[in-house]
């Protein structure tokens, strides 16, 4: 009977490059280059921390691996000439004055075994000098681009660890998925996820720059009440280039014309892999043409996106849609904030107790937010009989906040359709029950239904073969409401 393979676990990437004491020797035979479809030190954060100090960024680029190359083994063999002088002696007479292992043993007076022992223990010394300065560029960079991003809004993520863990992965494909989209309902976290997602990457090698673009304009205060900046103007494109440019460093000092520094920018992201993440798409001011624009500047580079718009329409986009948290993660996120902020009523409750804030808002995190930033100052039911109301004491209400700009966009057919949904339960609708409860003809509906996914308001489930059409608790509510002012 043939053994059964068991299957491969993925490797995790690794934190920082690390360096034999082969790829050492090969990049010193290569030190007045040659052609070489792969360079062994190519990919070090120390080349990319070296050009950025000396300002040598364009001209190592310009040109090539060898002098890339070359600048990183002087630089190692500088700090082997503070430990052992007379080992960076020998491997520049080797390797940058080109001298053979007889001629050198012979002007020492010593055989030519000694000289390859010496050789031997001068890379490998070398090796750990590389492996510790990769380290320290490597910390350095991360610290770098952790200082482009906000502080985040959570201590830890809860629900979301296999979107995280497809996300990354997909982030990190060399040859694949250039734009990544996180998109869903308002207050579905998908700005955290974001975040986590870009911390993620920095523990590895595959982009040279991280930037972070938002057009946020929400908040939530510490009181449990949502804060809108209406102060804020729509992010149009000539200002996401004015940001790009302000935030990579290359470029932050350039004071040209607008059309010269778009075409540096897609020049700069064509030539290094970069990760951009643009927050809030739907606040972009004509973001149905931005993605095209982002077409033309991706590979090597990156895009991640976060939307409540649906990008299903734009070929060449891996989507993501957040869903709500399941009942246990949101009894689990209500003790985490709870803990987090010395709330021990709220953390030491048990499930029964929680389960009415799962009833009425359902897994939406930024709506539990609120809830626990009220409970401080009220009483449960009075909170929750708010928020059914739509009440909030200062600023837009949550249902305002999440659905009254989507559905004020709708026709009547479609909100025919979304409305026979809050009959839908947890399973869902297919179409023929649509078609039989709506009374609407079947390409209305199919138009309506694509329109209502790509906002958010509808979630598809089930296989190629049956559909089936739902929605979130809160839209539920929301929806219900509407109908009661109706």
């Amino acid at each position: 009977m043939k053994k059964k393979e068991s299957p491969k676990k993925k490797q995790k990437p690794a934190e920082w490059v690390v360096v034999s004491e082969d790829d050492v020797q090969k990049a010193l035979h290569l030190w007045h280059g040659g052609e070489k479809d792969r360079w062994p030190l190519a990919h070090l954060r120390l080349g990319l921390q070296i050009a950025a100090e000396q300002e040598l960024l364009d001209s190592l680029a310009d040109s090539g691996m060898a002098v890339q190359n070359r600048t990183i083994l002087n630089l190692g063999l500088e700090h082997l000439g503070a430990l052992s002088p007379g080992f960076e002696e020998l491997l520049r007479q080797r390797f940058e004055h080109l001298q053979e292992v007889q001629i050198l043993a012979n002007s020492r007076n010593v055989v030519r075994g000694t000289i390859q022992y010496r050789q031997k223990q001068a890379i490998s010394q070398l090796t750990k000098i590389l492996n510790q300065l990769e380290r320290e560029a490597n910390q350095e960079w991360r610290e770098q681009m952790v200082a482009r991003l906000a502080l985040p809004s959570y201590t830890e993520l809860v629900g979301v660890s296999k979107p995280r863990q497809t996300l990354v992965e997909a982030l990190l494909e060399e040859n694949k998925h250039f734009i990544v989209a996180i998109d869903g309902l308002g207050g579905l976290g998908k700005t955290a996820l974001a975040d986590r997602v870009t911390r993620d990457t920095l523990h590895t090698v595959r982009f040279d720059e991280t930037v972070w673009i938002t057009a946020k304009q929400t908040h939530l205060s510490t009181r449990g009440r949502l804060q809108i900046d209406t102060t804020r103007p729509v992010l149009t494109f000539p200002m996401l280039v004015d940001e790009l440019a302000a935030k990579l460093e290359q470029l932050e000092d350039f004071r040209g014309p607008q059309i010269q520094k778009q075409r540096l920018i897609q020049r700069l992201l064509k030539e290094r892999p970069c990760l951009v993440i643009i927050d809030n798409l739907e606040t972009v001011a004509d973001h149905k043409a931005l993605i095209p624009e982002l077409q033309q500047w991706q590979n090597p580079s990156k895009f991640l996106i976060t939307s409540r718009i649906r990008l299903l329409d734009h070929p060449g986009v891996f989507s993501i849609s957040l869903q709500e948290l399941e009942e246990t993660a949101v009894y689990q996120l209500l003790r985490l904030e709870a803990a987090k902020v010395g709330f021990a009523v709220l953390e030491n409750a048990s499930d029964n107790e929680l389960k009415p804030i799962y009833d009425v808002v359902g897994g939406n995190p930024l709506a539990l937010k609120l809830v626990i930033g009220q409970l401080r100052f009220h009483s449960l039911p009075r909170i929750l009989a708010r928020l059914s109301e739509n009440q909030n004491e200062q600023g837009e209400g949550l249902f305002d906040y999440i659905y009254r700009e989507s559905w004020e966009t709708l026709d009547d057919h479609s909100r025919t359709v979304l409305l026979s949904l809050t009959q839908a339960g947890e399973t869902g609708f297919t179409f023929e029950h649509l078609l039989d409860i709506t009374g609407l003809a079947a390409r209305t509906i199919e138009q309506s239904l694509e329109e209502l996914i790509l906002l958010s308001l509808v979630d598809l489930r089930g296989s190629l073969l049956e559909r089936r059409y739902s929605m979130h608790h809160l839209t539920e509510r929301f929806l219900l409401k509407m109908l009661e002012q109706a």
